[in-house]
């Protein structure tokens, strides 16, 4: 066991992916695990390789506000929270030109649902407790072409995770900054990325979702870290 033993650590987005090897290690680790996402049969069937604490498996849509404030009510008292990637966020993705209304209200998703998670978290956040925001390193190295809006809103969360750190201390908040990571987003070209990576990327291997779960917890129990962003990216920002 360790830091993490018997606190109570929130994953929204547990379902798969960054959010669920998230949950994974933090259980491994004792922690009573709270796993949030939109579909109650996905978490169920996740919350089958969530060993080692305790786990509970919660429905919830992170766009509706009204259900964030009920399913964060009927937690209490959180010690670390860790919010993820919406579903097929990529999707928003187009050359400016040709950018829809809806894509553009899609792409600030992310950061809306974060924003409703953190009104209704902020007052059950333990005071030696943290708060991990998951964005992509498109903030500050987006592709060449169709990431504009996308990357204003990795941009923005970066920056809301800084001022949270400033408004919530001592409660601590950072942003994990997140490079090419083999997830479900990636599911359609997924070996397309995975020779990219391991042929471009300066670690030569593409990201798994355990790599930036182990940063994760880094972030969640080391006490004198905050206002930060770390990248983990296999020197994608490098090249």
């Amino acid at each position: 066991m360790s830091e993490l033993s018997n606190q109570v650590v929130v994953v929204v987005g547990a379902s798969s992916g960054i959010g669920l090897a998230a949950a994974r290690a933090a259980a491994s680790r004792g922690a009573r695990v709270i796993m949030l996402s939109r579909s109650q049969s996905r978490l169920d069937e996740a919350a089958e390789s969530v060993t080692g604490g305790t786990k509970r498996a919660i429905a919830m849509d992170m766009l509706d506000p009204g259900a964030v404030d009920g399913v964060m009510g009927s937690i209490g008292a959180v010690d670390h929270l860790v919010l993820t990637a919406v579903a097929d966020e990529l999707a928003s993705r187009a050359p400016i030109r040709e950018l829809t209304g809806e894509q553009v209200e899609r792409s600030f998703d992310k950061l809306r649902g974060f924003v409703n998670v953190m009104r209704a978290a902020a007052p059950r956040l333990r005071e030696r407790g943290s708060v991990t925001l998951v964005a992509g390193a498109s903030a500050v190295r987006p592709p060449r072409e169709g990431f504009s809006v996308l990357a204003a809103a990795s941009g923005a969360i970066l920056s809301f995770g800084k001022a949270l750190a400033l408004e919530l201390a001592p409660i601590r908040v950072n942003v994990l900054m997140s490079g090419v990571v083999d997830t479900a987003i990636h599911a359609g070209r997924r070996e397309q990325m995975k020779s990219w990576a391991e042929k471009d990327l300066l670690v030569r291997r593409f990201g798994q979702p355990e790599d930036i779960a182990h940063a994760i917890e880094f972030l969640m129990t080391n006490p004198y870290v905050t206002g930060h962003t770390l990248t983990v990216d296999g020197g994608f920002v490098a090249i």
